[in-house]
């Protein structure tokens, strides 16, 4: 098993208890450094092959961090080898595959169930900068979305943007 740093680790610890209370032999767990160096993922796949008949890999990690080990894989000539379990930061993105789709073929990846929660969508549109203080996000969010900022003084001349109004 494999995760992130940066990813939260409470799915990680479920499926890690989940499969040893079901008796599932986890031949190594690996942690992938907030800042992987250059080499990093060419050593973990080293690591994972030193045990031959561990070959199902089970991925908590970002898209970024997936598609460097599914290359460093394909450097080491392990094409086929491993079976890639990946949580559902890989989901249904292709991101992570492209341009070594045969790195990935016969991944099973997850993707939660989404549904729509009723009356979000009206809520969400309905909130502006004045009646949504308590979100010390909506701010960044607003700039982003309407392409503006909200401090007169961070409005550079020539950079495209505007005020928020």
């Amino acid at each position: 098993m494999m995760f992130n740093a940066t990813r939260n680790i409470w799915g990680y610890n479920k499926t890690l208890n989940a499969l040893v209370l079901g008796g599932v032999c986890i031949s190594q767990s690996v942690k992938i450094p907030r800042e992987p160096k250059q080499g990093e993922f060419d050593t973990i796949i080293q690591r994972l092959g030193e045990n031959p008949n561990a070959r199902v890999v089970i991925l908590f990690a970002n898209e970024d961090d997936i598609r460097r080990l599914l290359h460093a894989a394909k450097k080491a000539n392990q094409t086929g080898h491993f079976i890639w379990v990946g949580s559902d930061s890989w989901g249904s993105k292709i991101s992570p595959i492209v341009h070594q789709e045969e790195m990935a073929e016969g991944a099973v990846t997850i993707l939660p169930k989404r549904q729509s929660v009723k009356g979000f969508d009206r809520y969400f549109i309905s909130r502006t900068l004045e009646n949504n203080r308590r979100n010390i996000w909506f701010a960044e969010f607003w700039e982003n979305n309407f392409n503006c900022k909200l401090s007169r003084h961070a409005v550079k001349k020539g950079s495209g943007l505007k005020k928020c109004t």
